[in-house]
């Protein structure tokens, strides 16, 4: 596999551009660019996106430049080029333990690209190319859960995609997560889980209580910052605690996350379940309402504001 190549700062310049007319020029010439990764150390390919190759770029994330309206068509140009829709990104010295990131989890993840108005149109194109749904263990459609695109996961899981009690909340699929639910403690607690994206660890050495009341509480965070009511709903009636704080960041509960997610509807149906509204976050020792204030979440405000918080 090529680290390094003359042409590749050429070609990425040419797909950043949007000028198809020389990226294709410069594959013809090369074609093993395809192949070739960003031999840079230095921001944006310090962390995650280390060792990128040109097909990585075409999902705008990270945004090296605003995005060109081509880059679906640069990315249709590079497979057929050869390049590999799986191929993964390497963790870099700024982020060691990173998962590595296919093409397509970059697309799905991609807010740029979602505002660019080319996030469906990446993410059909990898897909009908073949990628991976579940690469690196689900990591594109939780990751688009962690990053708050709940579209794309649940475009994700449209297509395929493998999803788990966690991920069912968060994208609101009330059947599948129900099926999760109905199943008895031992047997959730032992089911295979996606890839926990987080900077907190999945503890070690759990019983099954334990697990199973992580796997609620993970999935009341992501049902809570998606807006998934009804999702929430099934929880609360399968026993998950509105205060549970599972392992993930900043030691916030859901309402937390709800608040995080400025979704409104989760506000109001944590509050009703028992969520409470004093509780502070394990890091910034803040409350949902702080939350709000700082981070300016005006309709979650809203919906505290009606319940006199």
């Amino acid at each position: 596999m090529t680290t390094t190549h003359d042409g590749f700062e050429t070609a990425l310049n040419a797909l950043l551009d949007g000028d198809l007319t020389v990226l294709e020029a410069a594959l013809t010439a090369d074609p093993a660019l395809v192949s070739a990764r960003a031999p840079w150390r230095v921001p944006p390919w310090d962390g995650y996106f280390h060792r990128a190759t040109l097909l990585h770029h075409v999902a705008g994330n990270p945004r090296i430049r605003p995005l060109p309206p081509t880059l679906p068509d640069a990315a249709r140009l590079l497979l057929d080029a050869g390049a590999d829709v799986d191929a993964v990104t390497a963790a870099g010295p700024t982020q060691p333990h990173d998962i590595g990131w296919t093409t397509l989890g970059l697309a799905a993840t991609s807010g740029d690209a979602r505002e660019a108005g080319l996030q469906e149109r990446l993410m059909d194109l990898l897909v009908e190319a073949g990628a991976d749904l579940d690469a690196r263990n689900g990591g594109a459609l939780m990751g688009a859960l962690y990053y708050g695109e709940g579209d794309a996961a649940r475009r994700l899981a449209r297509y395929g995609a493998r999803v788990d009690c966690i991920a069912a909340a968060g994208i609101g699929d009330t059947d599948l997560l129900a099926g999760h639910l109905a199943r008895d403690d031992a047997d959730l607690a032992a089911a295979p889980r996606l890839a926990h994206y987080a900077r907190v660890p999945w503890p070690a050495d759990l019983d099954a209580a334990e697990t199973v009341a992580h796997v609620k509480g993970m999935a009341l965070v992501y049902a809570a910052r998606h807006d998934r009511v009804d999702a929430l709903r099934l929880l609360f009636e399968a026993g998950a605690d509105p205060n549970h704080r599972p392992p993930y960041e900043h030691g916030a509960t859901p309402l937390h996350w709800a608040v995080m997610g400025d979704a409104p509807g989760a506000v109001t149906a944590l509050l009703e379940a028992g969520a409470d509204p004093s509780a502070r976050c394990g890091q910034f020792r803040s409350t949902p309402r702080g939350w709000a204030d700082y981070m300016g979440r005006p309709r979650a405000g809203e919906a505290l504001a009606a319940a006199g918080y």
